[in-house]
Order: C-alpha cells, then sequence, then structure tokens
C-alpha cells in the first residue's frame, strides 16, 4: 500500500513536457524522411510590368466602387461587359480575377471558381507569378469547397512545381485534402511541412499528422505528436487525455499515471470520467489514499454522481489506507443512500476499531434496524463487544444471546458470554 501527498507532481512530467522552449515538429519513423514539397532554387521568370489602359482602367474603377458598396450585382455586371468587350489578355486576366473575387465574397464559389480559373488562363505572362500563385491557390481552394478534390489536388500540385516559397496554407490544404481522400499515408509530408514553417504553432497540421500515425500504429509518433500539442495548446484537454489512452494501451502505466496526474494539478478535471480514471489508476498502482480522495473530491465539486456506490469505494481504500476516520465518514454517506443495512454494519465496525463505542452501537442498531445484511449473527456479535467496550454487560450478555442463535458465530458468542458475565461480576464485586 502506498500513501502519496496530494500533490505529488512527478518530477519527470515537468522536466519533460511543462519547461520546454519553443514549439517544433516532432520527427518520427514516417516524417523523418518528408523531402521539402517546392524547389528553393527555382528561378522564377520575370513577366514585364503593364498598366492597364485607361479606358479599361476607369472601368474597372468604377465596378470596383460597386464592389467596395457590396453592389455586387451591378459590379459584376460592369466587370463583365467590360470582359466580353476587350481582346486584351492582360485586361482580360484582371477582371475575370475581380469577378473571381465578387463572387467568393457572396460565397459563390461555383461562380468564383470559374472566373479565377479564366484569370489563370488569360494570365499566362501577363500577370505577375505571385498574382498567378494566389489564383492557383483560390482556384484549389474552391473546388476543395466544391467538393471536386482531385481537381483541386492537381492545381495545389501545379502551385508547388511553380513556387520557391514554402506557404503554410497551401501545404495544409494538400495535407486536408489528401487525409480526406483516404490518402493518409500522402497526408503525412505536406502536414509536417505545414507545421514546420509556420510562425507559430499550427494544430491542424498536427492533427493531420496525429491521425496519420495513430492510422497506421506508430504509436511511439503519435505519442510524441500529443506531447508537442500539449506542450503548444496546454489548454486542450483532448489531448492530455489522448496521451493518457496512448500510454495505457503501450503499457506505460506509470508514464499514464504521471500524465494523469498532473492533468489533475493544472486544474483541467472537469468530467466524470476524468475523476474516475485518476482514481483507477491510483487504485491499480496501490496508492489507495490517493484513489479515494480524487474520487471524494470529484463528488464534492459535484463532476462525479454522488451515490453509494462510489462512497462505499470511497471509504473501503480509506479504509486500506488505514485513514478510519475518513472511511467511517464515507460509510456514512454510503449507507445514507440505500435502505440496506450492510453500510452502516461496516461504518459501525469501523467506529469500534476506534473505539468510538457510543457511536459503534448506534451504528449497529441502524444496520439491524434496516435488515438485508449478509450476515446478521456479525452485527449482534460486534455489537456485544462495544456494549463491553462500555462496560455494559447486560446490553453485552444480550446481543451475544442473539449471536449464538446463528450458527457461525455459536461458539464466539457462548465463549464471550462467559467472559461478559465474569466481568459483570467482577464489577458488581467492586
Amino acid at each position: 500500500m502506498k500513501k502519496r501527498s496530494l500533490f505529488y507532481v512527478p518530477v519527470l512530467m515537468i522536466t519533460g513536457i511543462l519547461s520546454a522552449g519553443a514549439a517544433n515538429v516532432p520527427i518520427t519513423s514516417l516524417t523523418k524522411n518528408c523531402k521539402p514539397l517546392i524547389n528553393k532554387n527555382l528561378e522564377i521568370p520575370k513577366v514585364q510590368i503593364r498598366a492597364l489602359p485607361e479606358r479599361s482602367y476607369k472601368r474597372i474603377s468604377r465596378a470596383l466602387e460597386k464592389l467596395a458598396e457590396e453592389n455586387y450585382v451591378e459590379a459584376i455586371e460592369l466587370f463583365k461587359k467590360l470582359l466580353a468587350s476587350t481582346d486584351n489578355l492582360y485586361v482580360k486576366a484582371t477582371v475575370a480575377r475581380y469577378l473571381g473575387i465578387s463572387y467568393a465574397q457572396q460565397s459563390k464559389t461555383n461562380e468564383a471558381t470559374k472566373y479565377f480559373s479564366q484569370a489563370l488562363d488569360f494570365g499566362k505572362g501577363y500577370l505577375q507569378p505571385k498574382e498567378l500563385q494566389d489564383l492557383t491557390q483560390n482556384v484549389a481552394t474552391m473546388l476543395y469547397t466544391n467538393d471536386q478534390k482531385g481537381k483541386a489536388i492537381e492545381y495545389l500540385r501545379r502551385w508547388l512545381k511553380n513556387s520557391n516559397i514554402d506557404n503554410e496554407n497551401v501545404y495544409l490544404l494538400l495535407a486536408a485534402i489528401l487525409s480526406d481522400t483516404g490518402k493518409i499515408r500522402e497526408s503525412i509530408c505536406p502536414a509536417y511541412w505545414a507545421a514546420k514553417v509556420s510562425k507559430k504553432p499550427n494544430k491542424n497540421a498536427f492533427g493531420v499528422m496525429l491521425n496519420a500515425h495513430f492510422e497506421f500504429k506508430e504509436y511511439d509518433g503519435t505519442i510524441l505528436i500529443l506531447k508537442q500539442l500539449i506542450l503548444d495548446f496546454p489548454t486542450e484537454k483532448r489531448y492530455w487525455r489522448n496521451l493518457v489512452a496512448m500510454y495505457s494501451q503501450q503499457d506505460k502505466l506509470d508514464d499514464a499515471l504521471a500524465v494523469m496526474e498532473m492533468y489533475y494539478v493544472l486544474g483541467y478535471m472537469e468530467t466524470e470520467s476524468d475523476y474516475k480514471q485518476l482514481s483507477s489508476m491510483f487504485a491499480f498502482n496501490d496508492i489507495p489514499y490517493r484513489t479515494a480522495v480524487i474520487l471524494k473530491e470529484g463528488i464534492e465539486k459535484g463532476f462525479v454522481k454522488d451515490t453509494e456506490k462510489n462512497w462505499k469505494n470511497i471509504a473501503s481504500n480509506f479504509h486500506v489506507a488505514s485513514e478510519l476516520k475518513k472511511a467511517i465518514h464515507a460509510y456514512g454517506k454510503s449507507a445514507d443512500k440505500t435502505s440496506s443495512g450492510e453500510n452502516d454494519l461496516k461504518q459501525a465496525e469501523l467506529l469500534a476499531d476506534d473505539e468510538q463505542f457510543k457511536k459503534a452501537v448506534a451504528a449497529f442498531n441502524t444496520a439491524l434496524s434496516k435488515g438485508s445484511l449478509k450476515d446478521e449473527g456479525r452485527a449482534h456479535f460486534r455489537k456485544a463487544l462495544a456494549h463491553l467496550g462500555l462496560k455494559q454487560y447486560n446490553s453485552a450478555i444480550g446481543a451475544l444471546g442473539k449471536a449464538s442463535k446463528y450458527k457461525k458465530w455459536r461458539r464466539q458468542a457462548v465463549q464471550w458470554s462467559g467472559f461478559a458475565k465474569n466481568q459483570k461480576k467482577n464489577a458488581s464485586k467492586l
């Protein structure tokens, strides 16, 4: 049997989880071979900077004024007229891009996709490379929104081929689409690079990696990712719970308990499952005092159901931990919630063991009054001993007489009855 301070915090967990510095991306068996998705040495072709013809510029400006006023109908009508009337590919590309934006702002993704695609077609050799890349990304996003995931992947691959600059959002979108389409292994590296190039921890990128590692049963990597997620997002309780589950699944029960205990110390416990899990883990590790304390706290804070079964569990663990007064209280709480006298009997026996004989007799009487006892003879016998402790010899002899009617207790009752009578006789002489 072990007993720990209520606020014991494993040193391993403090140094291993909460003292980490800047966020990073774990290297696992599935991420260690992730090669860059772009060629940073790629030379981007230079495109001549063009100016819009004055007439086209004025017409576009009028349409943009309507767009700024959210007068989408008139803005779109002006853009479409210009698109149909001009042969200038630079103007066409520019207008088609604005049409795509106009529809995107209204969440009309089919129309937005159509015009962004046209802008790409018209803009080759006319729009700047970054503008083309932005359009490519927009088309991919719209295709994904419209559930055209295969085409979206094609556009994202095209973006990667033409880029020498990392883009967290492109990587993440590609990872998400690959994961959604069942290409889970292929999703790992885009997710890895999305997390790697992000200026701050990217929960979604880690989520894709986490799913993939679990899917392929790469549990060591799953644990590493969960630990990093806890570092980056310590208040996200699901990551703590998932890490506990993973350690438990791997039979790393000490680590599971350490994580769950840190979760408790940080004040994150908020469900009945949390309290019962931690209490059960202490029980499994033969730490009855903490088993009882955690479950009791859960009840008192309103997270754990206030039931006879839970209080009985608390009481039995306090008893094993030699915390008699706490066990007596818990058995009393348990007894209040049932019509059976069984828990009253347990309480009475502990009161007698603690030499609180008067209270013990009252509890024995309650137990016998309620009934439904597994061993009624025991209740009479132990009640008799409590009376002896109070030197109430007549009451003791009477209780022993009742105990002697039960075969299991007859012999002991007769022996103690003789003792009680002798004690009474001696007392009368005095």
